[in-house]
């Protein structure tokens, strides 16, 4: 008989994600990380592995309807999870699966990349950041601005 207390996941994962991380610790490095990036009115956001969608939310209600914002994710449950908190605060955010390490998106097609908590989840980390950098763009260029939040 095995003595170790066995843990069992009750619900589903994107909702619980959203229910308890979401606002007990990912909220504020999200308003964080919106903030540093000082958004302006009509820029193109890109959040890249967005999980249920908070740091695009933000940046969303921060552009008030200006510029236009998308989430990226692999996870289709994630992704109907963030459809579904941004539908109920209005939000218009565009939900897109996809691979970091593959972006399916077009060359130069955003002004702000933001990647808050996926980094550490991609199985080529290195092959990830290239893609990203493969659009011409450094860390320190004017034209686009990256915020990449890594844990330590």
């Amino acid at each position: 008989m095995n003595s170790k207390p066995q843990w069992h996941f009750v619900g589903s994962v994107p909702e619980n994600y959203e229910r308890y991380l979401v606002p007990g610790i990912f909220v504020s490095w999200a308003e964080d990380l919106v903030e540093m990036a000082a958004l302006r009115p009509g820029e193109r956001v890109l959040d890249i592995a967005c999980g249920t969608g908070i740091v695009a939310r933000i940046a969303a209600r921060k552009l008030g309807g200006s510029g236009s914002v998308l989430g990226l994710d692999l996870s289709g449950p994630m992704l109907e999870t963030a459809r579904a908190a941004a539908a109920a605060k209005g939000m218009a955010v565009e939900w897109r699966a996809g691979s970091a390490v593959k972006l399916p998106l077009a060359d130069a097609a955003f002004d702000v990349v933001f990647c808050q908590q996926g980094l550490q989840f991609f199985p080529d980390r290195v092959t990830a950041l290239r893609e990203i950098g493969s659009w011409g763009y450094c860390l320190h260029n004017k034209t686009l601005r990256v915020r990449l939040s890594v844990p330590e």
